[in-house]
C-alpha cells in the first residue's frame, strides 16, 4: 500500500541517494545501497516472524479481555496493566511495535497503548538487568528506574486528555 509514510520514505531515500552521489559518486551510492540491503537481509526474517507472532496473538487474545482491561474506559487499572506488560516485554521494537498494533486493533485505548510503549522504552526489565546494572551499577540503574516508574502512567493519562 502506498500511503503518506511510504511516499515520505521514498522521498527521503531519494534525497539521501542524491547526497551520496554528490559527495562520493557511484562508489558511495553503491556502498549505501549495499549497506541497506545487508540490513534488510539481516532483519527481514525477524520482522516477518514478529509480525506473524503478532497475528497469532491477535487471534488468541480475546478482544473482550483487551477492551475490558485495556480499553478506553479501563481507567488507571488499564494504564497500570499496560505499564506492567511493557516492563516484561522482551527484545526491541520488532516485538513491541507489533504488540502495540495488536492492542490497538483489539480495542485497547490510546492511553494504555502509550503507557505500554513508554514502559517498554523506559522500564524494560531485560534491559535493566542485561545492560544498565552491569554497566552503570545497581545504585544508579535502580535510581533511574525508580525515577521513571510513574512516567508511563502519566504518559497514558496525558494521552487520554489529548484524545478526548
Amino acid at each position: 500500500m502506498i500511503d503518506g509514510t511510504v511516499i515520505f520514505m521514498l522521498v527521503l531515500l531519494g534525497v539521501l541517494a542524491g547526497l551520496a552521489w554528490m559527495q562520493g559518486g557511484e562508489e558511495l551510492l553503491r556502498s549505501g545501497l549495499s549497506g541497506g540491503w545487508r540490513l534488510l537481509l539481516r532483519f527481514s526474517l525477524i520482522i516477518a516472524i514478529s509480525f506473524l507472532a503478532a497475528g497469532f496473538a491477535e487471534v488468541l487474545v480475546p478482544t473482550e479481555w483487551v477492551r475490558e482491561f485495556l480499553g478506553r474506559d479501563a481507567g488507571l487499572r488499564g494504564l497500570v496493566i499496560a505499564t506492567g506488560a511493557g516492563m516484561i516485554t522482551p527484545a526491541g521494537p520488532f516485538v513491541s511495535m507489533p504488540i502495540a498494533a495488536v492492542m490497538i486493533r483489539s480495542g485497547a485505548g490510546s492511553g494504555p497503548v502509550v503507557a505500554f510503549l513508554a514502559s517498554w522504552a523506559l522500564l524494560a526489565i531485560h534491559r535493566l538487568v542485561a545492560w544498565e546494572v552491569p554497566i552503570l551499577g545497581w545504585r544508579f540503574a535502580l535510581m533511574r528506574f525508580a525515577a521513571c516508574l510513574v512516567l508511563p502512567v502519566l504518559a497514558g493519562l496525558l494521552t487520554r486528555c489529548f484524545v478526548r
